[in-house]
C-alpha cells in the first residue's frame, strides 16, 4: 500500500447489487407483489367458491326435488323438462339399476360418480373436455337418478381471473424493480464520484472537494458540510506545515554560519587540542541539525514543488546496481554482506534522482541496522511492466505495531534510538512513493525486515510512455 494508506482501509464502490436504492426497490416489489398476489388469491378463491356454491346448490335442489316425486311419474317429469322452452341448464338422467339409460339429458352414467347425493367434479361421458358438477342417488325402487350442470364457464372465469392476476402483478413488480434499479444506478454513479474524490483526499490532496450538485437533498447537504470541514482541515494542515518549513528554512542560514565559525575557531585552537576536540563535537551537532533541516526542506520540495509533469522513462536496473555499488564500501567497512540481484529488467516512468534518493535511504537503513556479519539483499524482481525492488536485511526488524508509524516524520522505534539518524529517511521515501503513486510494503525477513517497493502505476505509465514502449513493457 502507499504510505498515505497505512492505518485505514481504501474506499471501494458499493456495487449495484448492494445499493440501498435497488434493495429498497426489490423490497417494495416483493411487498407489492405479495400483497397483490394475496388480494387476487382472495378474489380468486372467493369468486370461484361463490360460483361453485351456487351451481352445487341448484344441483342438490334438483336432485332432492326429483327424488321426492312419485316413481311412476318421474320419467314423465324428466321428459317434460327436456321439452321445456327455454331449455333448462340442469342436466338429468334416469338409469336402470344396471346402468342402462331410461330417460333424460344424461345418456351415459359418469364412471367416476359416487351415488351418495353429494356434488362432485366429473367429466362428461365420452367428452373429456367437458366438465360437470354432478350428484347421483339410488332411488328406493333401485333406479339411479343423476343431476348435473356444466362447469366449463366457471373454469373459464377462474382461468380469466388467473390471467388478469398475472397481467396485473407482473408489470407492477417489474416497475418496482426497474425504479429500484434506476435509483441504484443513479446512487452508485454518484457514489463513484464521491469515492474518486475521497481517494484523492486520502492520498493527501486536501484541495479536492466533494461534488455538491443537487445540494437540496441529504447527500448534497452532507457534501457541503464535509467540504467545509475539508477547508478548515486544509488551512490547518497548511499552516502547520508552513510553521515547520519556515522554521527549517530560517534555521538553515544561521546553522551554516555557525558551522563556518566553529570550523574557523577549531582551526585557530588546533584540532588536536582539548578545545579543538570540543569544538569538533559541536560541529557534529550542527551537522546533525543541518541534516534535519535539509531533509525537511527536501520532503517539502517533493510534496509541494515537484510534480509528475517532469517525469520520464529510465532504466530501474541501472540505479539499483549503482546504489549497490556505492554502498558496497560502507557495508564492507561494517562487516555486512551486501548482495545485489537483477532478476528482471525494468523501465519505469518517474524522477530518476528521487528514486535514487529513496533507494539510498532504504539501503542505508538496512546496512545501518544490520549487525556485523549480517546480510543485506537488494533485488530487482517482478516483470518488466511491474518491477519490484526488494530490500531485506537480517537486523532487528520492525514490529508489526510500529509499521503504520515508521513513515511519519521524526518517528524512531525503540531499537533505533541509539543509532545515528534523524527519523526522516523513511518520510522522504514515503514522499517519493506518494509522488509516483507507487506502493510500499513492509514484512518479515525472519530475521530482519523486508521492504518491497512496487514500482508501477498503470495510469502514470500510460500517460508518459509511447505506444511502442508500452507494448514492449507489456510483452
Amino acid at each position: 500500500m502507499r504510505p498515505t494508506d497505512l492505518g485505514h482501509a481504501g474506499l471501494r464502490p458499493v456495487g449495484l447489487w448492494r445499493s440501498r436504492g435497488l434493495r429498497w426497490g426489490l423490497a417494495v416489489a416483493v411487498m407489492l407483489g405479495g400483497s397483490l398476489m394475496a388480494m387476487f388469491g382472495l378474489m380468486y378463491w372467493r369468486s370461484t367458491a361463490l360460483m361453485l356454491d351456487t351451481v352445487d346448490r341448484s344441483v342438490v335442489e334438483q336432485l332432492e326435488l326429483l327424488s321426492a316425486r312419485p316413481p311412476d311419474l318421474l320419467p314423465f317429469m324428466i321428459a317434460s323438462r327436456m321439452n321445456r322452452h327455454p331449455a333448462v341448464v340442469t342436466l338429468v338422467g334416469l338409469f336402470e339399476p344396471g346402468g342402462q339409460p331410461i330417460v333424460g339429458d344424461v345418456a351415459l352414467m359418469p364412471d367416476s360418480i359416487v351415488l351418495n347425493g353429494r356434488v362432485q367434479a366429473v367429466t362428461a361421458p365420452g367428452l373429456p373436455s367437458v366438465h360437470w358438477r354432478a350428484a347421483g342417488r339410488t332411488l328406493p325402487d333401485g333406479r339411479v337418478l343423476v343431476v348435473a350442470r356444466i362447469a366449463d364457464e366457471i373454469l373459464e372465469v377462474r382461468a380469466g381471473l388467473l390471467r388478469n392476476a398475472i397481467a396485473g402483478i407482473v408489470p407492477a413488480v417489474l416497475l418496482c424493480v426497474g425504479c429500484g434499479t434506476l435509483v441504484g444506478v443513479a446512487t452508485e454513479r454518484r457514489m463513484r464520484g464521491f469515492n474518486a474524490v475521497a481517494e484523492r483526499i486520502i492520498a493527501g490532496d486536501l484541495r479536492e472537494r466533494l461534488p455538491e450538485r443537487g445540494a437540496g437533498d441529504e447527500l448534497g447537504r452532507l457534501c457541503t458540510i464535509v467540504n467545509r470541514v475539508l477547508g478548515q482541515l486544509e488551512r490547518g494542515v497548511e499552516a502547520l506545515k508552513g510553521v515547520g518549513e519556515n522554521i527549517a528554512h530560517d534555521l538553515r542560514t544561521p546553522l551554516t554560519v555557525m558551522r563556518a565559525r566553529l570550523e574557523h575557531s577549531q582551526t585557530l585552537a588546533g584540532p588536536d587540542t582539548p578545545l579543538g576536540c570540543s569544538i569538533g563535537q559541536s560541529i557534529e551537532g550542527v551537522d546533525q541539525a543541518l541534516s534535519i533541516v535539509t531533509a525537511l526542506l527536501r520532503i517539502s520540495e517533493i510534496q509541494h514543488v515537484l510534480r509528475a509533469a517532469s517525469f520520464e522513462a529510465f532504466d530501474l536496473a541501472r540505479i539499483v546496481q549503482e546504489t549497490a555499488d556505492s554502498y558496497q564500501p560502507v557495508a564492507e567497512e561494517k562487516g555486512v554482506d551486501l548482495t545485489v540481484t537483477i532478476a528482471s529488467p525494468g523501465t519505469i516512468v518517474g524522477d530518476r534522482q528521487l528514486m535514487i534518493e529513496a533507494l539510498v535511504n532504504l539501503v542505508d537503513n538496512a546496512v545501518k541496522f544490520t549487525p556485523k556479519a549480517g546480510q543485506v539483499s537488494l533485488i530487482l524482481a517482478g516483470t518488466p511492466a511491474r518491477p519490484v525492488i526488494i530490500v531485506s536485511d537480517t537486523g532487528p526488524g520492525i514490529p508489526i505495531a510500529a509499521r503504520s508509524a515508521v513513515f511519519q516524520r521524526f518517528y524512531r522505534a525503540d531499537a533505533s534510538r541509539t543509532t545515528h539518524g534523524n527519523g526522516l529517511g523513511l518520510s522522504l521515501v514515503a514522499a517519493v512513493v506518494d509522488l509516483h503513486r507507487f506502493n510500499i510494503r513492509l514484512g518479515e525477513n525472519n530475521p530482519g525486515c523486508r521492504v518491497e517497493l512496487l514500482c508501477w502505476d498503470d495510469d502514470l505509465q500510460r500517460r508518459h510512455l509511447t505506444s511502442s514502449e508500452a507494448m514492449s513493457l507489456q510483452s
